[in-house]
């Protein structure tokens, strides 16, 4: 992945990136030996694993969205956008993708607000935070994942905008396609 960005921002984001791939390796590991020794528990010995689904429907959540941050950065999320296969001017697509970012990354602080409305409310209740029923673990950290999840999705969303205006188009830009740092 390319971004042209100065170097103490680059190497921030190279540890934010380290750090995510290396949750989200833990969290899917987990999540499978966990059904894989629940699908064992409850058929070998006919037993179940209290509350399960309440822990590691947290993690899913830090997965999910900690991958659509992932994803983000890596500008690998599933789009629509034919209008470049359609568009022949290279000056044109690069202003329509730069737009496309613009408006992503409004989008994206409005889902960071409210996102950070939500964590704002739970943690705000403490010490009286909302439960789950079985092991009675805080709504905050699913809470926490999905905030943080808004906020590096708008991050790298920025990072892709200022790196193409930055580049201004290039000949990269002939393809059907955006380039692969955009």
């Amino acid at each position: 992945m390319h971004l042209n960005i100065p170097r103490p921002v680059g190497s921030l984001v190279n540890v934010m990136i380290r750090c995510q791939g290396y949750i989200l390796a833990a969290a899917s590991l987990i999540m499978a030996f966990v059904f894989f020794f629940v699908v064992i528990l409850r058929y070998w010995f006919q037993a179940d694993l209290f509350a399960y689904e309440e822990w590691v429907l947290m993690i899913a959540f830090w997965v999910y969205f900690l991958g659509g941050a992932m994803g983000s950065y890596e500008n690998t999320h599933v789009k629509a956008d034919f209008l470049l296969s359609v568009i022949d001017n290279v000056r044109t697509k690069w202003i329509v993708v730069n737009c496309t970012l613009f408006l992503e990354i409004v989008i994206g602080i409005v889902l960071c607000y409210w996102g950070w409305l939500m964590l704002w409310e739970e943690i705000s209740a403490y010490p009286d935070w909302q439960r789950t029923t079985g092991l009675e673990l805080p709504f905050v950290i699913p809470k926490l994942g999905i905030f943080l999840g808004f906020v590096l999705m708008s991050f790298y969303s920025a990072l892709h905008l200022w790196s193409g205006l930055r580049d201004g188009p290039t000949e990269e830009w002939a393809s059907d396609e955006a380039p692969p740092h955009i």
